[in-house]
């Protein structure tokens, strides 16, 4: 009977970890409009807070995008030169549940 629930205990473990070290994908919109000028690559580790994509303003280049999370750059959707809009997806992170 404890070998059996030993096993049971060691399946549960196993199962839980896999479930935790699942990927999630992260759409991450700009809060900001306008012409981009700089924007991460695909495969980029991220941070987060940071700058994903910047646009152009009065005063310069200003973040329009921040990584909501760690995790590496699965796709980016716009490129510079593009004119974006707020709340435009701008690229998706992979991140570690």
């Amino acid at each position: 009977m404890m070998r059996k629930m030993k096993w049971f205990f060691l399946a549960l473990f196993v199962a839980w970890g896999g479930v935790t070290l699942q990927a999630a994908d992260l759409e991450q919109s700009s809060v900001l409009q306008g012409k981009v000028l700089t924007v991460v690559q695909p495969g980029a580790v991220v941070k987060e807070g940071d700058v994903i994509a910047s646009v152009d303003s009065l005063v310069g280049a200003v973040p329009a995008v921040r990584a909501s999370a760690d995790g590496v750059v699965k796709e980016v959707l716009i490129h510079p030169g593009d004119t974006i809009e707020k709340q435009t997806v701008v690229a998706v992170i992979e991140t570690k549940e």
